[in-house]
């Protein structure tokens, strides 16, 4: 027998807020771990990155990763110093592939809720 679906006032009470996960990246062999952002952390990192009216996807993917990521910590002095960057935005651009951000940021989003499946969302 099918075991039936919690209502959504008792999924929402029974959620756990801290929602972290594993990701590998493979060059360097080892799993980050990030944890979702809510929503008034996305909209800093989002006008920190508007210049002129218009989002810089680069830096606002820079700033999200930043600000999720538990292990490793951009702010780490050792790791600024050591890639000499001026901030944990700069330090995720150049400790990071291209590749590496794009898995990054989209798991990221993904944890925080931005799964649009329709597939899914049908289930």
């Amino acid at each position: 027998m099918a075991t039936k679906k919690p209502n959504a006032l008792e999924a929402l009470l029974s959620a756990n807020p801290e929602v972290h996960e594993d990701v590998y990246i493979k060059r360097l062999d080892t799993d980050f771990t990030i944890s979702a952002i809510d929503q008034d952390t996305f909209e800093s990192a989002q006008k920190e990155a508007t210049f002129d009216d218009e989002v810089n996807q680069k830096e606002l993917n820079n700033l999200l990763i930043a600000r999720s990521c538990i292990e490793p910590n951009f702010e780490d002095t050792t790791l600024l110093k050591h890639y000499g960057a001026r901030d944990a935005g700069d330090c995720v651009n150049k400790a990071l592939k291209f590749g590496e951000i794009a898995t990054l940021a989209q798991k990221i989003l993904e944890l925080s809720g931005f799964d649009t499946s329709l597939d899914k969302a049908k289930k």
